[in-house]
């Protein structure tokens, strides 16, 4: 299967002077596709995306397309997950989107992104720690662990915690991506920590098997919006 992606960046440019400008800048880091096959047959596309400029800039929007190996679109979406949408110079995010493909087999894809200028508000980061576990036993069962440990390093409780778990290979391509929250009726306590574990699907282990990849680690961001005083 081809694996491309463009990205097209939307920039809103600030002026400083007559001569000087300055913007926040959207850059993909890594990129990748994959078709899951299982009751229904999915497209997901995953990107690392950066903001390689001087301001802070949201991720604001998204297409998916999917194409067989003619080139004809088999589907498309403009549903996006964009976690710690607003980013400050140098941070960087995971961004998902899938479409469901109910005929044909996908060969090819393309994704756009745009971004905005937007410092309205800012995704307030904490402290994570991670671990992959595989193949974990539990009677008749078998689970694929991912695990993140989030800290609250404020003096405030902390509501409406969100994390995004990027599984990762040792290339860091990012196979798999979920996502999970603690929503406005549960605070993390300062000092306080507390465990997020997901599970992998087992569509998506069996197609790593297929296609040679292996899951080797997981990167995680735990956020809340917070609005710029």
């Amino acid at each position: 299967m081809k694996k491309t992606i463009t990205m097209i960046l939307c920039v809103i440019m600030l002026s400083l002077s007559s001569n000087a400008f300055a913007a926040g800048k959207l850059s993909v880091e890594k990129e990748n596709f994959h078709a899951i096959e299982s009751y229904l047959n999915y497209g997901y596309a995953y990107a690392k995306v950066s903001n390689i400029g001087n301001k802070p800039i949201k991720v604001n929007a998204g297409v998916l397309e999917i194409y067989n190996e003619s080139g004809d679109a088999l589907t498309s979406s403009d549903y996006i997950s964009a976690y710690a949408a607003y980013l400050q110079p140098g941070e960087y995010t995971y961004v998902k989107m899938y479409s469901q493909i109910e005929n044909g087999t996908a060969d090819d894809y393309m994704m756009t992104l745009t971004g905005k200028a937007d410092d309205s508000r800012r995704s307030m980061r904490l402290p994570v720690e991670t671990d992959l576990q595989l193949n974990v036993k539990s009677g008749w069962w078998t689970y694929n662990y991912m695990y993140v440990t989030v800290t609250n390093n404020t003096s405030e409780p902390v509501f409406d915690i969100s994390v995004v778990m990027a599984l990762l290979d040792k290339e860091g391509n990012i196979l798999y991506i979920d996502d999970d929250s603690l929503y406005s009726t549960r605070a993390l306590m300062p000092g306080s920590s507390i465990m997020i574990r997901a599970d992998i699907p087992s569509s998506f282990m069996d197609y790593f098997k297929i296609e040679g990849y292996v899951p080797s680690s997981v990167d995680a961001i735990a956020y809340v919006n917070v609005d710029n005083d």
